[in-house]
């Protein structure tokens, strides 16, 4: 009997065992069966930040979906680590992966509470939570958590896991991982923390929003008391060290979301250029951690962005005041400053535009006493002169007295002018304006009337050497608007078309600068269709030389010349120069009629400044990717980028033309800046655009100004008078830096030398501004200006002009090759 009791239990121990074996096979199978792969987290690849930096280095942008700066965890330091050990899973370097310990104390505790408040994740299980399974709270994932922890703590060091878990969390604010919290919170690196800084970050994975010290500094630091008591529980730190950090003074900065930190439109255009690559179609600007290096000039798109706003104003006020902005009843100041909040500043800067409560209006001592909130101060009579021409919504002129116009009550705009300017007049080596300087009274300054300007305008900088661009501003403000009229804004170049007329017809029909061109009132006449065209002054200069026509932008002359060359031949060169834009084959064509953009007509005028090279716009210099490896670097391969597109010869005719229009013709603005410039003005019909596109040896720089809704911008304001002051306030400022700075290392290299060969430093000569090298090809005669005939030096019409070699002036004073051209019959 006993027997068979216990072959029974035996068989039933059996078949228990057999239905646990059989339902532990089944359990793992089901909770192992879609368990996410291990490979996942040895690719750990988080979504981080792309980095922009300028051409010096500088970070000037950043894009991003999660602000995330992975770190190393030998960048940690072990007190800082230990923050986040003691605070989330203090016996993380002596468990597998699961802590039963902490499991049971955790059951216990909510047993007590009767409710579930204290978990008994460990870190290896966080990592897992975030990296390969989702938020769901249920027993088979908590299970799924368990094994997959107790994989990872098999295939990964325990320091390698804690790097996952740093460089994971989410610490409130856009900042993801330690990196990024460090760098939000203390604008610090993590490898400079204090033990104080580092237990705010460790409280805070458990509630970022209820823990942050932007939110509360009072339940940060009670977080962080209790951070720095489980320090001590588990021996990191002792009760001192703890109370030293409780009572350190932490300073904490609000969150930047800002993403662009310098020059808005370039770094803006960077991302556009990125995006719409195909070279970089796999990689996402946006978590992919790359390091975006450009030819960014952070100075010069500074400057020019200055030059730009000045220059715009300066067109603006021309056009008229618009009158007062708004009007507060009883000059209320309570409800001016509720109004305009974000405009009011608690620092002033120089040449800022503000509005102002007009408080009280004295004709009397002819000043209006203003307050913009944190200041008062005064509006002298004077500085409202310009105000006299008012003009109405529909742009219609009238004149009032703006003293009799402004009341109490209303919202004018002003700006802050030094009562004592430092540049000289005199110095031609002194800057043509002061520039923006912060002042916190109004003790050397007074305020201004001003007005915020509604006409647009772009600049851009290029190196026509190797295609850099070193400054792009694409508009008055970024803050008002994003659109980038420097790479997305087509428009008409009027004029500053007709360098690409004059070249075709020297470059490929025989033309030279002593051709003499025909300036006469005319009528064109295109199969049924009939075009009279007009010079801008409606006045006519007869038979005159190719160069006097290029230097007075004669309308006439270049229709004349398309109409004999073709327009084919003219949109030919275009294109060799650089423009891709859709060219209207029509002989409008030849006053500029066909829309382009700034970078586009800048580029073009670049090869007559590098002798006949094209090279491709160049705002993108290096990539590099999270591990450090180089996917793009345009100095290995500068070559493929350039192309000899146009004769060295033509090129140089064309420059040497072209310095003509900046010495005696419509360029004539910016000849104060005394040294070697080329350039040519446009102005389009009814004055809708106005352009100067000018250059030295070393650099391009366009500048456009108009209205994004096409209107005039008023009667005379033409490329001369808009853009060309414009050009002139930043060319001659940069150009005199970049003196000073290459006189300096001149200098440095000197002294230096002398320091090694043992003799006395004897400062060197200051270096003179280079001139447009003359090619092997080209060789120089005196010309009559008038006739074109060769002369001599005692000629008082005489003029030194370069020619390609046995293309000068026959005795009739043109090029045998030019005369069968001009004699050609009308199309």
């Amino acid at each position: 009997m006993f027997r068979k009791l216990l072959y029974g239990v035996l068989i039933l121990g059996i078949l228990f065992l057999a239905a646990g074996a059989a339902v532990g096979t089944w359990g793992y199978y089901y909770i192992t069966r879609d368990l996410p792969q291990l490979s996942s987290i040895e690719d750990y690849r988080p979504p981080a930040v792309t980095r922009v930096l300028a051409a010096d280095g500088t970070l000037v942008g950043e894009f991003y979906t999660e602000r995330r700066y992975p770190v190393k965890i030998s960048q940690v330091p072990p007190l800082i680590r230990n923050c986040f050990i003691a605070s989330e899973d203090a016996a993380f370097y002596s468990h597998k992966g699961i802590d039963p310990l902490s499991i049971l104390r955790a059951t216990f505790k909510n047993l007590e509470r009767g409710s579930a408040r204290q978990g008994a994740s460990t870190i290896t299980q966080q990592v897992v939570k975030n990296l390969l399974l989702t938020s769901e709270r249920s027993f088979k994932r908590k299970l799924k958590e368990a094994y997959l922890s107790y994989r990872i703590e098999q295939l990964f060091t325990k320091d390698e896991i804690l790097e996952l878990y740093l460089n994971q969390i989410f610490f409130g604010n856009t900042a993801y991982g330690i990196g990024a919290a460090a760098k939000l919170y203390f604008h610090k690196e993590v490898s400079q923390l204090t033990l104080a800084e580092g237990a705010i970050l460790a409280g805070l994975p458990k509630a970022p929003s209820t823990y942050s010290p932007l939110a509360s500094m009072q339940r940060a630091q009670r977080r962080q008391r209790y951070v720095l008591k489980q320090m001590v529980d588990a021996n990191f730190i002792t009760p001192e060290e703890a109370k030293a950090a409780e009572n350190e003074r932490i300073e904490v900065y609000p969150a930047d979301m800002n993403k662009i930190f310098a020059a808005p439109y370039y770094v803006a255009e960077v991302r556009r250029l990125f995006l719409e690559s195909p070279r970089w179609r796999s990689y996402n600007i946006d978590s992919d951690a790359l390091e975006i290096h450009t030819a960014l000039d952070i100075t010069a798109d500074r400057m020019a962005a200055e030059a730009l706003r000045k220059g715009l104003k300066e067109a603006d006020k021309r056009r008229g005041w618009r009158g007062a902005i708004a009007n507060i009843p009883e000059a209320n100041a309570k409800e001016f400053q509720s109004q305009f909040a974000a405009s009011i500043p608690s620092v002033l800067e120089t040449f800022t535009v503000y509005p102002a409560l007009v408080t009280q209006v004295s004709k009397a001592h002819g000043t209006i006493s203003v307050d913009i909130g944190n200041f008062t101060g005064t509006v002298p009579a004077k500085s409202t002169e310009w105000a006299r021409k008012r003009l109405d919504s529909n742009d219609r002129a009238f004149y009032i007295q703006p003293m009799d116009a402004i009341k109490p009550g209303d919202i004018i705009e002003v700006s802050i002018k030094p009562r004592t300017p430092t540049n000289n007049a005199k110095d031609p080596a002194a800057p043509l304006r002061d520039p923006p300087t912060k002042i916190d009274s109004l003790a050397d300054a007074d305020f201004i009337l001003d007005q915020t300007p509604e006409i647009e305008g772009s600049m851009v900088l290029l190196d026509p050497h190797t295609g850099r661009v070193p400054a792009a501003v694409g508009g008055y403000s970024y803050q008002r608007s994003v659109f980038n009229r420097v790479t997305q804004g087509l428009r008409q170049p009027g004029s500053a078309f007709k360098p690409v007329i004059y070249l075709a017809a020297v470059d490929g029909f025989g033309y030279t600068p002593s051709t003499i061109v025909y300036d006469r009132p005319r009528t064109f006449r295109v199969g049924d269709q009939y075009w009279t065209p007009q010079n801008f002054d409606k006045d006519y200069m007869g038979d005159i030389t190719l160069r006097t026509a290029l230097q007075h932008s004669r309308n006439l002359v270049s229709a004349d010349i398309i109409s004999r060359i073709g327009i084919e031949p003219v949109i030919k060169y275009a294109k060799l120069l650089g423009i891709q834009s859709k060219l209207g084959h029509n002989l409008s064509l030849s006053l500029g009629s066909s829309e382009v953009t700034m970078l586009e007509i800048a580029r073009s005028y670049g090869v007559f400044a590098a002798k006949g090279v094209l090279f491709d716009s160049l705002f993108i210099t290096k990539v590099i990717d999270r591990k450090g490896d180089v996917l793009f670097d345009a100095a290995q391969d500068p070559v493929s980028r350039a192309a000899q597109v146009i004769d060295e010869n033509s090129a140089f005719i064309m420059a040497n033309m072209m310095k003509g229009v900046v010495e005696s013709g419509t360029g004539y603005t910016v000849k104060p800046i005394n040294r070697p410039v080329a350039g040519k003005t446009g102005t389009s019909n009814d004055q809708m655009d106005a352009w100067f596109i000018g250059y030295t040896p070393e650099w391009v720089l366009g500048v456009w100004g108009g209205f994004d809704l096409k209107k005039t911008i008023g009667p005379k304001e033409t490329g001369g008078r808009v853009s060309a002051p414009i050009w002139l306030y930043f060319m001659h400022d940069y150009l005199n830096l970049l003196d000073e700075l290459n006189y300096a290392k001149l200098v440095e290299d000197t002294q230096a030398e002398a320091i090694r060969m043992g003799t006395e430093f004897v400062p060197p000569e200051r270096l003179t501004p280079l001139d447009f090298s003359v090619p092997a090809g080209v060789e120089p005669f005196w010309i009559n200006k008038s006739t074109g005939r060769l002369s001599d030096s005692g000629d008082p019409g005489a003029f030194y002009e370069y020619f390609v070699r046995d293309t000068e002036p026959n005795s009739g004073g043109e090029s045998a090759e030019a005369n069968t051209y001009l004699d050609s019959p009308e199309l």
